[in-house]
């Protein structure tokens, strides 16, 4: 993996690396406070040789005490060291268990000899180390060879091993650090492993970088969509509102030369909002003066009936079928003209129908009389309807659901597409939780009373001549009072003092369409004050 997929799973899996670090510390914890608690003595002996007059000789007696002393650094640990320790202490142990307790070493060019002892009870451990040390020297001078009737090696103690206060074993901040990495370990092996198995559309870059198109739009995720999935009429000055009406610019910018534009909306699985989100789309396409249908083509589990709170009625399998003329079968929603031709009944053999060249003529017919035509067809992967649709009527805008949609079913939907030869216009990123769709929100007020009367008292006040801000401030009240003037049309006010985010001509054409009955006053508000002043133009 790059290093930039390896952050953006550290970053998307936070909670698990939290979880997986706090509970190796945890355990680091539990460790310290089951262990026995061991205590370690050391006492030094120092091995000499004996004899020689002149300098060449003690040296050499010197190098011959460094080389022996290792040599009788492994005899403190045999029985004829350690047995005479056990009947002196009157320990109840044998050989081999007080061997694991006693451990040697010798620093690096010294003749000194460290015997460190490990017990539960400190008295104990020092206790041992010190008869250790008394044992070996009285153990190796009668090991060596003599010279003269004397053996030449002598080894004495030079430090005596007393009680330590504190324990040496568990180490506890050894064990906090090992029970951290331990954490962090299985951490990485836990995210690596959702990444490969289960890894999940997470970010807007994350769903460019898969597919290799644009995002279009970006919907957030909102509880009530239940009970309100058209947010246009349930809530129009809302945030999921101006998304869509962000998406429905968008979406003018592409199949540019197109007099009659056919939009297969579709998703990689079922369950990502692709039927809301085309209905939606629809509704706000409906509501900027365009002739718009929407068809639902999704004959296997239609739910457009319930999003749009329609009657079962005939639909498209009906004019199929030639039960009823086309016409009929078409449905007025709403006030902006949209016209919607629900599922029907289910037929047995959808694909089939759906492959029909009588389809296909009928879906002909409807690109002629809308402008915009929205399809709301079957997801890509369970059946392959969304792909013969796309590739008949135009291309496809693909719906992707944040932390929903899974990374290899996103992209056996594309690998459909494309073998088929579909090209995606765009991709919709739908149940959106970043925090980037809730930096800015733009609240609308009906009540042009107190902003008029604000004007008033700030009029009266003011005995001077009415300066150019106050008389561009006066104009701009006259055009929100005139109900009269197309809000496409009207003068943009001069907002050079408080700039708001820019938005292109298309998205200015969105607000315009929320606002066109003229009751309503346009107020920007940053996020992060919403419980205090606002800034009013």
């Amino acid at each position: 993996m790059e290093s930039k997929s390896l952050l953006r799973l550290a970053r998307d899996h936070w909670a698990i690396i939290l979880v997986c670090v706090v509970l190796g510390v945890l355990a680091g914890q539990a460790f310290i406070t089951v262990a026995p608690r061991e205590y370690s003595s050391s006492a030094d002996v120092f091995v000499t040789v004996t004899g020689g007059t002149s300098t060449g000789d003690i040296a050499q007696s010197a190098n011959f005490s460094q080389q022996q002393a290792r040599n009788f650094s492994a005899i403190a640990t045999r029985e004829v060291v350690l047995q005479p320790v056990i009947n002196e202490l009157s320990l109840d142990t044998t050989v081999s268990s007080l061997r694991d307790q006693v451990s040697t070493s010798v620093a690096l060019n010294t003749s000194v000899i460290t015997i460190t002892a490990v017990d539960l009870s400190p008295k104990r451990s020092a206790a041992i180390a010190n008869s250790v040390a008394t044992y070996l020297a009285q153990v190796v001078p009668a090991l060596t060879p003599r010279v003269d009737g004397e053996t030449p090696i002598r080894l004495e103690v030079i430090e005596a091993a007393k009680a330590p206060a504190h324990p040496s074993s568990p180490n506890v901040p050894l064990a906090l650090l090992m029970g951290l990495l331990g954490g962090l370990v299985l951490a990485s092996a836990v995210v690596l492993l959702r990444g490969v198995v289960d890894a999940r559309v997470r970010t807007k870059d994350q769903v460019i970088e898969i597919t290799g198109v644009p995002v279009i739009g970006s919907v957030s995720f909102d509880r009530r969509l239940a009970r309100n999935p058209i947010a246009l009429t349930s809530d129009p000055h809302s945030v999921r509102s101006e998304q869509y009406r962000q998406l429905r610019a968008n979406m003018r910018f592409l199949q540019p030369g197109e007099m009659h534009k056919v939009f297969v909306v579709t998703s990689s699985t079922p369950g990502e909002g692709k039927s809301t989100t085309a209905a939606n789309v629809a509704v706000a396409l409906a509501a900027s003066g365009l002739r718009v249908c929407l068809v639902e083509a999704d004959l296997r589990r239609p739910t457009l009936a319930d999003i749009l709170d329609l009657p079962e009625s005939a639909g498209l399998t009906s004019a199929l079928t030639g039960e009823i003329p086309l016409d009929d079968a078409l449905i007025p929603w709403g006030e902006d003209g949209l016209r919607v031709l629900p599922a029907g009944p289910v037929p047995p053999n959808p694909s089939e129908l759906l492959e029909s060249s009588g389809t296909t003529s009928m879906f002909q017919r409807l690109r002629e009389q809308f402008d915009i035509l929205v399809i709301d067809s079957p997801p890509l992967n369970p059946v392959a309807d969304a792909a013969v649709l796309a590739r008949t009527l135009g291309g496809a805008i693909l719906v992707v659901a944040e932390r929903i949609t899974r990374v290899r079913d996103l992209r056996r939907g594309i690998d459909r597409l494309a073998a088929v030869g579909v090209p995606i216009d765009g991709a919709v990123l739908s149940m959106s939780r970043s925090r980037d769709a809730a930096r800015y929100e733009y609240e609308y007020s009906s009540d042009r009373s107190s902003a008029r009367s604000t004007h008033r008292r700030s009029k009266s006040t003011s005995t001077t001549t009415p300066t150019a801000e106050s008389r561009r401030v006066n104009r701009n009240d006259e055009v929100k009072d005139s109900e009269a003037i197309d809000p496409r049309s009207a003068t943009a006010p001069n907002t050079s003092e408080v700039s708001p985010p820019s938005v292109s001509s298309d998205e200015t054409d969105a607000v315009g369409d929320s606002a066109s009955s003229g009751e309503l006053i346009f107020e920007p508000v940053r996020a992060s004050s919403r419980d205090g002043e606002s800034e009013q133009r």
